[in-house]
């Protein structure tokens, strides 16, 4: 998952722990996977029905989450989506929306990996 994720920004959040103790990332992690999928589906049904503001809302909350856990490529599609999305380009808008799925799934699996490590 180390590909997918910004290890430094998981160390970081680490760091802000006390001795370590990973739960402020762990809490952050499940927040990200219970509240993303809505997020996704958001932009994507927003983008279907040309409701860019819906759509450019759920990207930018979703670009927030996952720059706090280092889910860099994810990170940069929200921001491609939310110009899109706030500029009103429809096409582009349309094109990002299946990368953005594609990146959540990809940022999902690698979190629940790394919840996973922490948890054993």
């Amino acid at each position: 998952f180390r590909s997918v994720l910004d290890m430094s920004v998981v160390e970081e959040l680490l760091s802000l722990a006390d001795d370590g103790d990973p739960e402020l990332l762990l809490d952050l992690i499940q927040m990200f996977l219970d509240d993303g999928p809505a997020k996704v589906q958001a932009v994507v049904s927003g983008v279907a029905v040309g409701d860019f503001d819906q759509a450019e809302r759920a990207a930018h909350s979703l670009k927030g989450s996952s720059g706090n856990l280092g889910a860099r490529i994810l990170q940069n599609v929200c921001e491609e989506l939310q110009l899109a999305t706030r500029n009103h380009k429809l096409e582009e808008s349309r094109r990002l929306a299946p990368q953005l799925q594609t990146s959540f799934a990809e940022a999902e699996i690698a979190l629940r990996k790394l919840l996973t490590s922490y948890q054993a």
